[in-house]
Formats: C-alpha cells, structure tokens, sequence
C-alpha cells in the first residue's frame, strides 16, 4: 500500500487502528480497527459515553499513551509519514509543532512556578528558530489572538492568577504559537462554566475558519451540533457510525447514535431517554456487536457477529445488522 494523502483533502487519515492494555500479565484489547480520516480545514468530533476509546485513539496520533498500553495494528499518516513508524526524535518535531494538543485541565498543563511569559516564550523557543525578543512577540500575539483582554499584563502574571477560562485561552494560545496545522482538543470545556464554554467553543471555530483542522473529543452532542463538521461515534474501542453533522443529526442510523440523540435536551418539555445498562469494562470484552447487551433492536446474531463499517448512500457509514 503507498501512504499518500495527496489530493485526498484529508490531513490525517487512521487506518485500521487496534490497541490494548497490558494488566496483570494479560493483554485486553481496547480499540478495534478504527479508521476515520481528517479533512483540512474542519471539525471532526469524536463522540461517546466515558471509556468508549476516544481519547486513546486521538492520542495515539502523537503516540502520548500510558506505557501499559500497546498498538497491535494500523497505520496513522500524516504529511505521507505513518506515526507509528516514526522514531522517537522524529515524532517529536511533530508533536506541538504540526499537531497541537490542548488537554482536558489546563491547570495541569501550566506550570505554577513560572510566568505565562516564561511558559510561552519556551513553548515558542521548542517549536520555532527564532531570538527570544521574537518569541515574545510572537506569544503576546497568540494571546491577542485568543482575545485575553490585557496580554502584556497576563504575560507576567502567574496560571494561578488566572480564571479557568482564561488559563484555557492561554493554552489554545500557546498551540496556535507553533502555527500547528492540526489542534487537537480534548475536552476543552469539561471544568468551565457555560458562559465561558461558549466563548471558547467560538473561539475554536474562528480558528478552524483560519484553515487549522480540529479534532474535538467530546461526550456532548450539543457541541457537536453547534460546531462539527464530521462526526465518529466511538462505543467499547470501535466506530460505530460515522458522518457528516448534519447527516447524523437528522438521519441518525446506529441504535446507540439514536439513544445518544434521544437524551439529548431540545424541545421544552420532551421527555429524556436514557440508555440502560453501563458500557463492558475491557477486561470483559463483549462477543458480537459490542452495543447489543444495550440495544433495542437486538437479535440473536448481534451476541456472534460483529459487523463492520458499510458505507451508506447518504455518505455516512454505519456498523450494525440493520444496514448490512
């Protein structure tokens, strides 16, 4: 197979993807021949209840997993280079530098001991080959970019003078520092009230409209709607569906993308549904389709067969029984 991503419109394409977890001397498998590709330019979120696999397969497009785990298959390109391949120091001109990550917390990702100046202006040093005064101009610029009010002052101030919101501004910013061409997002609005949500949700799609690709982990189809372009639903390590936005939201065909749908709040006064049961942990991996201990539609071949991605004529691709 020749890896190119030439004139696919694509920036990131996974192919295949399978993991797993080393525990107590046995090997369980955690993600299962995942594939999605990343357009140029867009939004493409990565959806689905807590332990479905999202974050692990989004990390290990910078290979930054926990060391029990292990990538068994698959191949992720980017710029015609396949991730997994690469050696280490090699990967590192990647990481922060083409593909920005901004975490969950960013009170975990700013040092306390250290000024945002001087926090900045070494994220700025890692990833570009320019003088000190040129790293400066180039963070304050970032922080104007994110629209922190007052950005000589906040250069000098410490991460714990600063809001939560604020502190996420000064995270994005210090991924738009390196001119990445990719930012991924994980949870970025998880420990921020509404309001600020909403600011820094807008504040990722001005960036996005800038030509940066965004990959956006999320449980929350109501950001989704807002904002995504492409979406993946993840559920126990696999994709379940996968489709444009507006696709999936107004023709919604795997039963878990519906019970996701169904409690999501829309219309005053409509009753929320919940999704019985709890997801298998991976130490009890499910025979056949991983949803069916949990779907509505189920039939005895649902607990023997698992079924792969089919690609619908809406453009949408769907693994399920229903749409063989």
């Amino acid at each position: 197979m020749q890896n190119t991503l030439k004139d696919s419109g694509n920036i990131i394409e996974i192919n295949n993807l399978s993991l797993g977890f080393d525990i107590d001397e046995n090997f369980y498998p955690a993600i299962h021949s995942v594939n999605f590709d990343i357009q140029k330019g867009k939004m493409h979120a990565i959806v689905g209840e807590s332990g479905c696999g999202k974050t692990m397969t989004v990390m290990s497009i910078l290979r930054l997993l926990p060391k029990n785990a292990r990538i068994t298959n698959g191949e992720i390109l980017f710029e015609d280079k396949n991730l997994l391949e690469l050696k280490e120091k090699d990967l590192r001109k990647i990481r922060g530098r083409k593909i920005a990550l901004i975490p969950q917390d960013p009170m975990t990702s700013l040092n306390p001991l250290y000024t945002i100046e001087n926090q900045m202006i070494e994220t700025v040093l890692l990833h570009n080959k320019v003088s000190k005064k040129e790293a400066y101009e180039i963070a304050l610029q970032s922080l104007k970019d994110v629209e922190i009010q007052d950005p000589e002052n906040r250069m000098k101030a410490y991460p714990h003078e600063l809001s939560g919101g604020m502190k996420q501004r000064v995270i994005i910013a210090m991924a738009l520092s390196s001119h990445a061409d990719v930012i991924i997002a994980d949870e970025p609005t998880t420990a921020l009230d509404v309001t600020i949500q909403a600011q820094i949700l807008k504040l990722l799609s001005d960036i996005k409209k800038c030509g940066k690709s965004i990959i956006l982990i999320t449980h929350d189809l109501g950001i989704v709607r807002q904002y995504a372009d492409f979406v993946s639903i993840m559920y126990l390590g696999k994709v379940v569906e996968r489709a444009e936005k507006n696709t999936l939201f107004y023709d919604p065909k795997h039963p878990y993308t519906k019970a996701l749908l169904a409690a999501l709040p829309t219309i005053k006064g409509k009753k929320l549904e919940n999704i019985k049961g709890t997801p298998s942990p991976i130490t009890k991996p499910v025979i056949g389709c991983p949803y069916h201990p949990r779907c509505k539609n189920v039939k005895d071949i649902c607990s023997n067969k698992i079924f792969p991605l089919k690609h619908q004529p809406d453009g949408s691709s769907v693994a399920c029984r229903l749409y063989e």
